[in-house]
């Protein structure tokens, strides 16, 4: 739910989704987590105008879902596994048509279908007929598709997905570049570690209940351990300085690098410190937990 101000907000229903409340501001990358049947699919549905909420309510754009669902589809932009295709198209006539359906020139209906084709990887099988491709390769076309929409919110549901290292490189930049000028994506995916080079905030759900909101470091910080890493010039030094230096739970050698569990978080300043005054380098300090870990963790319930 976005309003004119670029805010999602109050989006309440029951069952599937049970007191589900998010905001998600204009310009940032948001990402929404869960495993099969948590209710995320029917959450991202009720956004869009797919499906009605049997109570509550949401506002996208400014524009009230359940009032207006067509109105909303109007102006944003779904990529999804449910995407249907004319069979016998290639990918090259399937995104020319609906460069048409925006109104696009020639000219500028040429350039889209280029450069979205080119970062969703689709070289290799452009005019192959729709028909002929696997199931990763039309997720591309699927996100070609969105991506040469002018929409100022896009829904992406694992927008990565068969695309190599180059053009997700790539990729991740346009999104960046893209949410710079005031836009919104919506991320789906079920690889948090990838996750964490693009998104901004992450909601996690679990059983139609939202269990976590926030940034990155927001909720390694409030549901893992202070556990981190450390890429040192004396590894035995350094662990000597911090046994007598700094409050630490546990500390440990492995394979050239310490691996530290401090007391508090708030203490880890102190770690760079204490190495610079012993005369150690510190080359790379850093988490050693994931956002794969914040998921497991709060699915759990410890933290209720």
């Amino acid at each position: 739910m976005i309003d004119a101000n670029g805010l999602v907000k109050d989006f309440k229903t029951v069952r599937a989704l049970d007191d589900v409340s998010l905001k998600v501001g204009r310009g940032e990358i948001f990402g929404f987590f869960g495993p099969n049947g948590a209710g995320k699919t029917t959450c991202i549905r009720a956004l869009c105008g797919l499906t009605k909420p049997t109570q509550g309510g949401a506002t996208v754009l400014g524009i009230d879902v359940v009032r207006h669902p067509v109105h909303v589809r109007d102006n944003i932009a779904i990529l999804s596994e449910e995407t249907r295709f004319y069979e016998e198209m290639t990918p090259r006539r399937y995104l020319n048509m609906f460069g048409k359906f925006m109104l696009m020139s020639r000219s500028t209906r040429q350039a889209a279908i280029n450069k979205a084709g080119g970062l969703a990887d689709l070289a290799s099988f452009m005019d192959r007929r729709i028909s002929q491709l696997s199931q990763g390769q039309r997720q591309r076309v699927s996100l070609a598709r969105v991506l040469m929409a002018d929409a100022p919110l896009i829904f992406l549901d694992e927008p990565f997905e068969g695309v190599d290292i180059m053009h997700r490189k790539r990729l991740r930049e346009y999104l960046r570049e893209y949410v710079s000028k005031g836009n919104t994506v919506f991320f789906t995916s079920h690889n948090l570690i990838e996750a964490e080079h693009i998104v901004d905030r992450f909601a996690f759900i679990h059983k139609g209940k939202l269990t976590a909101v926030g940034t990155a470091d927001e909720l390694k910080d409030k549901y893992l351990l202070p556990s981190f890493m450390l890429h040192v010039s004396d590894p035995q030094k350094a662990k000597e300085l911090l046994e007598s230096g700094v409050r630490i739970d546990s500390i440990k050698i492995v394979e050239g690098n310490l691996y530290i569990t401090l007391h508090k978080r708030a203490d880890a300043p102190q770690v760079a410190k204490v190495l610079e005054q012993g005369g150690v380098d510190l080359f790379e300090m850093r988490t050693t937990g994931t956002m794969e870990d914040v998921f497991e963790r709060t699915a759990r319930g410890e933290f209720q």
